[in-house]
């Protein structure tokens, strides 16, 4: 007995916006003023419901996604990465980077959600199968604020340091005595035996990086985030005269644009956001790449919680290689503890970080289940869009 491959028979897509207190907060490149957030369902001709998420503008990446809804609906649900490729090669004025790629990422993800969810069984079950079922989580906080620096960084980690973190991301890239400062903080704070990550957002040249990168080298940073722009090829590799590991892909789209900084190990840790890179199809790939060329990867994670769910999915299947039975370097789970009601509202029972740790979803697909009815209050009325095969 045969039966037909499901197809996409519906895709719904729920642009989201919440405009932050006090004129917001942000890294040292720019202030953020709103979170927002492009959420993606689909439905399957057998019923099945599927979810992603896109990073970005929602109202521009709304013409994106109309633009995929349109080429993909009525389409097998398994078609995913030669439909993304063939995108890509055909749309090449576009590049292979962007907020089509963004767009992308939501649809693929929630394709693959429905996907898992139609063979009953998680996500990652169906990237290679899970192995660990928590991770360690960061905070990822210091956000500068309008009012000043160190006092708003002091009560972000403090806070962070009394809900159990161990290990926290600061924004840093204002200064070199303001970098010293805020990384000197954020040291005492967490203690020797802590983990201090510092996000520099791309506000940088390469001889400020360097400047400020040598100063704070003293404070043991155990990653320097995106000190400079993607584009700097150059740069990266002057900055290796530091010694210190460099992390990077929040701003980088596809196995494209990450084939360079691996191939070149222009950085030693691998970041792929599931809302920008491609979704499922393009990280497990990114993640693969980074494995050949013995990197690490740690998932960049900014949005609601969709993101969370289905980062944590991608990260209970990262191999624990190139480390063996000690290894000091597990997959750490960025958990953003800026404001942002997208994290926990738009899922019946929200991820949280125990004691630095975050226990992976074992249901099917992302393992979660969406509060629709607060998604559909907060969704922007006038760029949803709700299209069914005919």
């Amino acid at each position: 007995m045969t039966t037909s491959p499901a197809t996409i028979r519906r895709i719904e897509t729920f642009p989201l916006e919440h405009k932050l207190q006090d004129g917001g907060f942000g890294p040292s490149k720019v202030r953020v003023t709103a979170r927002t957030a492009t959420l993606v369902k689909v439905t399957t001709s057998d019923g099945i419901i599927g979810w992603g998420e896109s990073f970005g503008p929602p109202r521009i990446v709304a013409a994106y996604l109309e633009d995929l809804a349109r080429a993909v609906i009525g389409q097998p649900l398994e078609l995913r990465e030669g439909t993304w490729l063939n995108r890509l090669s055909t749309g090449y004025h576009l590049t292979t980077g962007g907020l089509h790629v963004a767009a992308i990422s939501g649809l693929d993800t929630a394709m693959w959600d429905a996907a898992a969810r139609t063979y009953g069984v998680p996500v990652s079950a169906l990237l290679g199968g899970r192995v660990r079922d928590e991770v360690t989580a960061y905070a990822s906080t210091g956000y500068y604020h309008g009012k000043g620096d160190s006092g708003p960084l002091r009560a972000y980690i403090e806070e962070a340091v009394e809900e159990g973190f161990t290990a926290a991301k600061i924004k840093i890239g204002s200064g070199v005595s303001n970098d010293v400062e805020r990384t000197g903080i954020t040291r005492d704070l967490l203690g020797p035996d802590g983990l201090v990550m510092v996000d520099y957002n791309a506000n940088a040249t390469v001889d400020t990086a360097l400047s400020s990168m040598r100063e704070i080298a003293s404070f043991n940073p155990y990653w320097i985030e995106e000190p400079l722009p993607p584009d700097e090829i150059r740069g990266w590799a002057m900055l290796r005269a530091t010694g210190l590991p460099l992390a990077a892909g929040e701003a980088l789209y596809t196995r494209f644009g990450f084939r360079d900084y691996i191939a070149e190990k222009r950085i030693d840790i691998v970041q792929p956001n599931l809302s920008v890179c491609g979704g499922f199809t393009e990280a497990k790939v990114i993640a693969q790449m980074a494995t050949a060329w013995n990197l690490r990867v740690a998932p960049h994670v900014w949005g609601t919680g969709v993101l969370i769910a289905a980062t944590l999915q991608l990260m209970s299947t990262l191999p624990t290689s190139p480390f063996g039975d000690r290894n000091a370097y597990q997959p750490l789970l960025e958990y953003d503890r800026g404001e942002n009601p997208f994290r926990e509202g738009v899922l019946k029972e929200p991820i949280v970080a125990r004691n630095g740790r975050v226990r992976i979803p074992t249901g099917n697909g992302l393992g979660v289940e969406i509060n629709e009815d607060a998604v559909r209050m907060w969704a922007l009325p006038t760029h949803t869009l709700d299209i069914t095969s005919p």
